[in-house]
């Protein structure tokens, strides 16, 4: 039995609301029955995801909010973060070596899928782990 959907709106873009929401998050996808280093990766990359929020969508005045909705469909997994923000660029980093930036790399890295669609409400972050994949043998 597949279980109800994770739906968690209205969360506060602060560090401490997102590591609430990490934890609950890391809770649903082992409840759900996927394994614990792909649950890992799920919320890894989950997580980078909503820090991007917090760090891009809203200004230094007053923290937004964002919403996650996590589903599990027949062979698949879908995590959609969705801010209320504007898409911001980057600020570059001066710093000699960074490990900032990186961020994008690490949702694409982490996730089957990752498909970012900025728009003039917010920006919508779809993140899709195949769960009937099998592991690549060499």
């Amino acid at each position: 039995m597949r279980p109800a959907p994770f739906r968690c709106h209205g969360v506060p873009a602060v560090p401490g609301a997102l590591r609430r929401l990490r934890h609950d998050l890391m809770a649903w996808v082992l409840g759900a029955g996927v394994e614990e280093t792909r649950a890992g990766d799920i919320v890894l990359a989950s997580y980078e995801a909503l820090a991007n929020v917090a760090d891009h969508a809203y200004g230094d005045a007053e923290p937004g909010v964002v919403d996650v909705d996590a589903a599990l469909h027949p062979g698949r997994l879908e995590v959609v973060i969705t801010d209320h923000g504007r898409w911001r660029a980057p600020v570059p980093d001066t710093q000699p070596v960074s490990l900032r930036g990186r961020g994008l790399l690490l949702l694409r890295a982490s996730a089957d899928r990752a498909d970012i669609a900025p728009g003039d409400s917010g920006t919508v972050v779809t993140l899709t782990w195949d769960l009937d994949a099998v592991p690549d043998a060499r």
